[in-house]
């Protein structure tokens, strides 16, 4: 029998906020959300080729300026060498376009920036010993922001990002002994945004090097844990920076129906747009999930962040939580209704941002 390889989903959600922009000013708007995913796996000689696509698309009842829409495909190949060697390579493509606020005066106007993202990457597995692995990858990216435009054209398209180069290769050394493991990593990036406006050219290198160890036990905790240090160097503004990173994360099943997950995470946020060099990130979460039966379930939970932005100065704190309860209606439907509160703080001075957010979703495998 031949196992079928399609698959695909789709997510229709409902949306009411209390605070619809990104800013202290709080506008309550509805909004609908589409999601869906496809893939596809086509079988050779040497391995399997993925295909996969994603969409997102929202739309706002009030607030216009904060739709958005986003497209990806990828394509992955993974081909089995020999029996100690496995290759993998990865061709992606990401679309946006994003909806944003900006504060003017006493209020807002929106603005809106397209984007392309192109990413290849190469992973080579080696089994050196029966217990022991070597993970070796190498990733390449471009970041290609379009002008902003703004809401009625009161101000002229301007280009306010710049566009990001970014490569990456590390390395990964596990050894596992029944449900234990653990190893080494290590990685080295470069990030360079091009020059923009009066802003020159940024360089940015990042180092890291940590011990990593995890424990899985059949039906019952899992752990995992990492620590080292990370090392941020930025010539043309003479910054060199060496932290100490971690990063713990933990589910424990309890009764056969509960299960309570946490987490904790400190490393420099290299990959996000908020900063033109990075981020340092510092985080905090944990949940529980109850089955109330096969096809009920319910989770609550909260989390805790700050984040420096390396570059712009200052920072942000937030802090949140959430409740859930899902119906698993049928074999292939599910309806999902879903609260959050959060709260973010910009430092070391500023004015909260506060919202409280409510979903239905209704989530199909097709």
């Amino acid at each position: 029998m031949i196992r079928p390889t399609f698959k695909a989903n789709a997510t229709l959600s409902r949306h009411h906020t209390t605070n619809a922009l990104d800013a202290p000013l709080a506008v309550p708007d509805w909004h609908t959300q589409l999601r869906g995913a496809l893939e596809e796996t086509l079988l050779h000689e040497l391995g399997a080729t993925r295909i996969a696509g994603e969409f997102r698309i929202t739309r706002h009842d009030r607030l216009s300026i904060e739709d958005d829409a986003a497209f990806s495909a990828l394509v992955e190949t993974t081909a089995g060498v020999s029996g100690r060697l496995e290759l993998r390579g990865t061709l992606s493509l990401r679309a946006a376009e994003e909806g944003d606020d900006l504060a003017l005066g006493g209020g807002v106007i929106g603005m809106r920036t397209g984007r392309i993202v192109a990413t290849a990457a190469l992973q080579a597995g080696l089994r050196l010993a029966p217990d022991t692995t070597l993970a070796v990858e190498a990733a390449a990216s471009r970041d290609m922001p379009r002008d902003t435009r703004f809401q009625d054209d009161i101000l002229p398209a301007t280009r306010l990002e710049p566009l990001r180069e970014r490569l990456r290769v590390a390395a990964t050394l596990t050894r596992t002994e029944g449900a234990f493991g653990y190893g080494l990593f290590a990685a080295a990036g470069l990030m360079r945004a091009r020059a923009i406006g009066v802003l020159p050219e940024i360089r940015v290198a990042d180092y890291a090097a940590r011990v990593h160890a995890a424990l899985k036990l059949d039906d019952g905790p899992t752990l995992a844990a990492a620590a080292g240090l990370a090392m941020l160097d930025v010539p043309v503004a003479s910054f060199r920076k060496v932290r100490p990173t971690y990063e713990i994360s933990a589910a424990l099943p309890l009764a056969g129906r509960l299960t309570l997950r946490g987490a904790l995470r400190a490393a420099y946020d290299t990959a996000s747009n908020d900063d033109p060099v990075a981020v340092w990130l510092r985080r905090a979460e944990a949940g529980a999930v109850y089955a109330a039966g096969p096809r009920l379930a319910f989770a609550a939970g909260f989390f805790r962040q700050e984040r420096d932005f390396i570059g712009l100065g200052g920072g942000e704190a937030g802090r949140g939580l959430y409740g859930e309860a899902a119906w698993q209606a049928h074999e292939r439907l599910a309806i999902v209704l879903r609260v959050d509160a959060s709260r973010y703080l910009p430092a070391p001075h500023g004015i909260a941002r506060r919202a409280l957010d409510a979903q239905i979703a209704l989530r199909a495998n097709l």
